[in-house]
Protein backbone atom coordinates (compact mmCIF):
# COMPACT_ATOMS: atom_id res chain seq x y z
CA UNK A 1 0.00 0.00 0.00
CA UNK A 2 1.64 3.09 -0.96
CA UNK A 3 1.52 5.47 1.99
CA UNK A 4 2.56 8.80 -0.43
CA UNK A 5 -0.31 11.36 0.32
CA UNK A 6 -0.42 13.90 -2.38
CA UNK A 7 -1.46 17.28 -2.05
CA UNK A 8 -1.94 20.90 -3.86
CA UNK A 9 0.93 20.23 -5.73
CA UNK A 10 0.83 16.80 -7.85
CA UNK A 11 4.76 17.10 -7.93
CA UNK A 12 5.35 16.74 -4.12
CA UNK A 13 5.38 14.03 -1.86
CA UNK A 14 4.92 13.86 1.38
CA UNK A 15 5.80 10.73 4.00
CA UNK A 16 3.70 10.44 6.95
CA UNK A 17 5.86 11.02 10.63
CA UNK A 18 7.40 8.02 12.45
CA UNK A 19 8.04 7.76 16.03
CA UNK A 20 11.54 7.78 17.21
CA UNK A 21 12.69 5.17 19.91
CA UNK A 22 15.72 3.38 20.83
CA UNK A 23 19.75 5.02 22.51
CA UNK A 24 18.85 8.02 20.03
CA UNK A 25 15.76 9.61 21.61
CA UNK A 26 16.38 13.07 23.80
CA UNK A 27 14.77 11.15 27.07
CA UNK A 28 17.67 8.85 27.64
CA UNK A 29 20.26 11.20 26.65
CA UNK A 30 18.92 13.50 29.31
CA UNK A 31 18.90 10.85 31.80
CA UNK A 32 22.73 9.78 31.26
CA UNK A 33 23.72 13.43 31.93
CA UNK A 34 21.48 13.41 35.14
CA UNK A 35 23.45 10.05 36.25
CA UNK A 36 27.31 11.62 35.44
CA UNK A 37 26.30 14.60 37.48
CA UNK A 38 25.44 12.39 40.16
CA UNK A 39 28.71 10.77 40.43
CA UNK A 40 30.98 13.21 39.54
CA UNK A 41 29.14 15.06 42.51
CA UNK A 42 29.42 12.11 44.95
CA UNK A 43 33.27 11.49 44.10
CA UNK A 44 33.81 15.02 44.66
CA UNK A 45 32.17 15.21 48.42
CA UNK A 46 33.67 11.69 49.59
CA UNK A 47 37.21 12.29 48.48
CA UNK A 48 38.22 14.41 51.24
CA UNK A 49 37.30 11.32 53.58
CA UNK A 50 39.80 9.25 52.03
CA UNK A 51 42.46 11.63 51.42
CA UNK A 52 43.42 11.18 55.10
CA UNK A 53 43.97 7.69 55.35
CA UNK A 54 47.18 8.10 53.10
CA UNK A 55 50.49 8.39 54.68
CA UNK A 56 52.91 10.09 52.19
CA UNK A 57 55.89 9.75 54.59
CA UNK A 58 55.32 6.11 54.21
CA UNK A 59 55.93 6.00 50.47
CA UNK A 60 58.95 4.90 49.24
CA UNK A 61 60.39 5.36 45.87
CA UNK A 62 62.87 2.08 44.25
CA UNK A 63 65.70 4.47 42.76
CA UNK A 64 67.43 2.95 40.05
CA UNK A 65 71.07 1.24 40.16
CA UNK A 66 71.41 1.85 36.78
CA UNK A 67 72.80 5.14 35.11
CA UNK A 68 71.00 6.28 32.33
CA UNK A 69 69.00 8.67 30.31
CA UNK A 70 65.26 8.60 31.63
CA UNK A 71 62.38 8.77 29.19
CA UNK A 72 59.54 10.34 30.63
CA UNK A 73 59.19 12.34 34.30
CA UNK A 74 61.89 11.74 36.77
CA UNK A 75 60.78 11.90 40.57
CA UNK A 76 63.47 12.92 43.26
CA UNK A 77 63.15 12.30 46.90
CA UNK A 78 64.07 15.16 49.24
CA UNK A 79 64.93 14.84 52.64
CA UNK A 80 65.18 17.15 55.30
CA UNK A 81 68.77 17.05 57.25
CA UNK A 82 69.64 18.83 60.06
CA UNK A 83 71.78 22.19 59.81
CA UNK A 84 75.28 21.41 59.87
CA UNK A 85 76.76 23.03 62.78
CA UNK A 86 78.71 26.38 62.28
CA UNK A 87 82.37 26.25 62.52
CA UNK A 88 84.07 29.04 64.32
CA UNK A 89 86.63 31.09 62.03
CA UNK A 90 89.94 30.66 63.16
CA UNK A 91 91.80 34.01 64.42
CA UNK A 92 94.07 35.40 61.78
CA UNK A 93 98.07 34.47 61.90
CA UNK A 94 99.93 36.82 63.00
CA UNK A 95 101.95 39.12 60.88
CA UNK A 96 105.62 38.00 61.12
CA UNK A 97 107.87 41.05 60.51
CA UNK A 98 111.00 41.29 57.79
CA UNK A 99 114.49 40.76 59.71
CA UNK A 100 116.64 42.41 57.52
CA UNK A 101 119.79 40.23 56.91
CA UNK A 102 123.11 42.41 57.82
CA UNK A 103 125.20 42.27 55.00
CA UNK A 104 128.22 40.86 55.22
CA UNK A 105 131.81 43.37 55.34
CA UNK A 106 133.29 42.92 52.33
CA UNK A 107 137.55 42.14 53.20
CA UNK A 108 139.60 41.47 51.16
CA UNK A 109 141.70 38.37 51.60
CA UNK A 110 145.09 38.87 51.98
CA UNK A 111 147.40 37.35 50.00
CA UNK A 112 150.96 36.12 50.93
CA UNK A 113 153.70 35.96 48.47
CA UNK A 114 153.81 37.24 45.00
CA UNK A 115 150.25 36.18 43.77
CA UNK A 116 149.56 34.36 40.43
CA UNK A 117 149.12 36.20 37.36
CA UNK A 118 145.40 34.57 36.75
CA UNK A 119 144.35 35.68 40.24
CA UNK A 120 145.33 39.67 39.71
CA UNK A 121 142.32 41.11 37.62
CA UNK A 122 143.38 42.93 34.54
CA UNK A 123 144.75 47.06 34.66
CA UNK A 124 141.88 49.50 33.88
CA UNK A 125 142.31 50.82 30.28
CA UNK A 126 143.09 54.40 29.29
CA UNK A 127 138.77 54.73 28.38
CA UNK A 128 137.65 53.13 31.34
CA UNK A 129 140.18 55.65 33.83
CA UNK A 130 138.47 58.64 31.86
CA UNK A 131 134.77 56.89 32.06
CA UNK A 132 133.24 58.10 35.06
CA UNK A 133 131.89 55.30 37.18
CA UNK A 134 128.51 55.11 39.10
CA UNK A 135 130.51 56.14 42.64
CA UNK A 136 131.52 59.06 40.91
CA UNK A 137 129.53 62.28 42.94
CA UNK A 138 129.35 64.11 38.85
CA UNK A 139 126.47 61.68 37.94
CA UNK A 140 124.40 62.68 40.86
CA UNK A 141 124.69 66.42 40.99
CA UNK A 142 121.37 68.05 40.70
CA UNK A 143 120.42 70.28 37.90
CA UNK A 144 120.72 73.81 38.03
CA UNK A 145 117.72 75.87 37.09
CA UNK A 146 119.88 77.28 34.40
CA UNK A 147 120.30 74.04 32.28
CA UNK A 148 116.75 73.43 32.50
CA UNK A 149 115.10 76.70 31.93
CA UNK A 150 116.01 77.00 28.62
CA UNK A 151 113.83 78.64 25.34
CA UNK A 152 113.56 76.51 21.97
CA UNK A 153 115.79 78.53 20.21
CA UNK A 154 118.33 78.00 22.70
CA UNK A 155 117.33 74.27 22.59
CA UNK A 156 117.73 73.96 18.73
CA UNK A 157 120.88 75.54 18.59
CA UNK A 158 122.37 73.02 21.18
CA UNK A 159 121.24 70.62 19.12
CA UNK A 160 122.62 72.14 15.95
CA UNK A 161 126.09 72.41 17.22
CA UNK A 162 125.62 68.95 18.81
CA UNK A 163 125.43 67.96 15.38
CA UNK A 164 128.19 69.87 13.76
CA UNK A 165 130.66 68.65 16.39
CA UNK A 166 129.84 65.12 15.71
CA UNK A 167 130.31 65.84 11.96
CA UNK A 168 133.68 67.59 12.27
CA UNK A 169 134.62 64.73 14.48
CA UNK A 170 133.95 62.37 11.69
CA UNK A 171 135.15 64.65 9.18
CA UNK A 172 138.57 65.12 10.94
CA UNK A 173 138.83 61.03 11.74
CA UNK A 174 138.31 60.91 7.78
CA UNK A 175 140.95 63.00 6.70
CA UNK A 176 143.69 61.37 9.82
CA UNK A 177 142.82 57.82 8.09
CA UNK A 178 143.68 59.05 4.64
CA UNK A 179 146.53 60.92 6.01
CA UNK A 180 147.45 57.64 7.46
CA UNK A 181 147.06 55.75 4.38
CA UNK A 182 149.37 58.07 2.07
CA UNK A 183 152.14 58.28 4.97
CA UNK A 184 154.70 56.18 3.61
CA UNK A 185 157.57 57.38 6.58
CA UNK A 186 159.26 55.90 9.87
CA UNK A 187 160.81 57.33 12.86
CA UNK A 188 164.34 56.18 13.93
CA UNK A 189 165.54 55.76 17.50
CA UNK A 190 166.87 59.20 17.73
CA UNK A 191 163.59 60.72 16.58
CA UNK A 192 164.30 61.58 12.78
CA UNK A 193 161.38 61.19 10.26
CA UNK A 194 162.27 59.49 7.17
CA UNK A 195 160.32 59.20 4.26
CA UNK A 196 156.95 60.81 2.30
CA UNK A 197 154.15 61.98 3.41
CA UNK A 198 151.19 64.17 1.78
CA UNK A 199 153.15 66.95 0.17
CA UNK A 200 156.54 66.73 2.43
CA UNK A 201 159.73 64.86 2.16
CA UNK A 202 161.57 64.06 5.60
CA UNK A 203 165.30 63.63 5.69
CA UNK A 204 165.93 63.13 9.24
CA UNK A 205 165.73 66.78 10.71
CA UNK A 206 164.89 68.11 7.26
CA UNK A 207 161.48 68.43 5.70
CA UNK A 208 161.32 69.28 1.89
CA UNK A 209 157.98 70.77 0.94
CA UNK A 210 156.17 69.74 -2.41
CA UNK A 211 156.03 70.62 -4.98
CA UNK A 212 158.64 72.91 -4.78
CA UNK A 213 160.41 74.75 -8.19
CA UNK A 214 163.96 75.70 -9.59
CA UNK A 215 164.29 79.37 -10.67
CA UNK A 216 166.63 80.37 -13.37
CA UNK A 217 169.83 81.31 -12.38
CA UNK A 218 171.40 84.87 -13.04
CA UNK A 219 172.43 85.82 -16.18
CA UNK A 220 170.87 82.63 -17.92
CA UNK A 221 167.52 84.59 -18.30
CA UNK A 222 167.87 85.29 -21.84
CA UNK A 223 169.31 81.91 -22.60
CA UNK A 224 166.32 80.39 -21.05
CA UNK A 225 163.74 82.34 -22.83
CA UNK A 226 165.52 81.39 -26.39
CA UNK A 227 165.27 78.22 -25.55
CA UNK A 228 161.94 77.71 -24.91
CA UNK A 229 160.89 80.07 -27.42
CA UNK A 230 162.85 77.66 -30.37
CA UNK A 231 161.07 74.61 -28.71
CA UNK A 232 157.81 76.10 -28.57
CA UNK A 233 158.50 76.91 -32.60
CA UNK A 234 159.42 73.61 -32.61
CA UNK A 235 155.69 72.03 -31.35
CA UNK A 236 153.92 74.90 -33.43
CA UNK A 237 155.81 73.89 -36.45
CA UNK A 238 155.19 70.12 -35.84
CA UNK A 239 151.25 70.59 -35.07
CA UNK A 240 150.84 72.37 -38.61
CA UNK A 241 152.76 69.77 -40.50
CA UNK A 242 150.34 67.10 -38.81
CA UNK A 243 147.80 69.15 -39.99
CA UNK A 244 148.80 69.87 -43.30
CA UNK A 245 149.54 65.94 -43.77
CA UNK A 246 145.74 65.27 -42.74
CA UNK A 247 144.29 67.63 -45.38
CA UNK A 248 146.41 65.87 -48.06
CA UNK A 249 145.47 62.39 -46.93
CA UNK A 250 141.93 63.81 -47.03
CA UNK A 251 142.02 65.41 -50.26
CA UNK A 252 143.84 62.26 -51.73
CA UNK A 253 140.82 59.81 -50.59
CA UNK A 254 138.01 62.22 -51.79
CA UNK A 255 139.70 61.86 -55.16
CA UNK A 256 140.26 58.23 -55.27
CA UNK A 257 136.56 58.08 -54.34
CA UNK A 258 135.38 60.31 -57.37
CA UNK A 259 137.18 57.94 -59.63
CA UNK A 260 135.51 54.84 -58.15
CA UNK A 261 131.82 56.90 -58.88
CA UNK A 262 132.70 57.49 -62.51
CA UNK A 263 134.37 54.12 -63.45
CA UNK A 264 131.15 52.66 -62.19
CA UNK A 265 128.60 54.91 -64.08
CA UNK A 266 128.12 52.42 -67.48
CA UNK A 267 128.65 54.65 -70.64
CA UNK A 268 125.88 55.93 -72.66
CA UNK A 269 125.17 53.79 -76.33
CA UNK A 270 122.48 55.51 -77.56
CA UNK A 271 123.27 58.73 -78.54
CA UNK A 272 123.84 58.87 -82.22
CA UNK A 273 127.68 60.59 -83.38
CA UNK A 274 127.44 64.19 -85.19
Amino acid sequence: MDQRIQRGDPNRVEYPSRTRSGFSTSRVWWVCFAVSVVIHFLVVAIYPFFGNTVNVDEISFAFPNVSGRTQGIQVLRLVEVADPVASERPDDPEEIDDVDDPEPPMTPVPIEGTPDPELIPPPLSGAELLRPNLSNPILWEALTSGVLDITLEQREQLLIASALARWNDSAATSLAAEAAAMDWTYTDDDGKRWGVSPGRIHLGDITLPLPFGFGTAVGKRDEVNDLLWQWDELYRQGVRAEVAETWRDRAEAIRMRRDRERTAIQPDTSRVPR
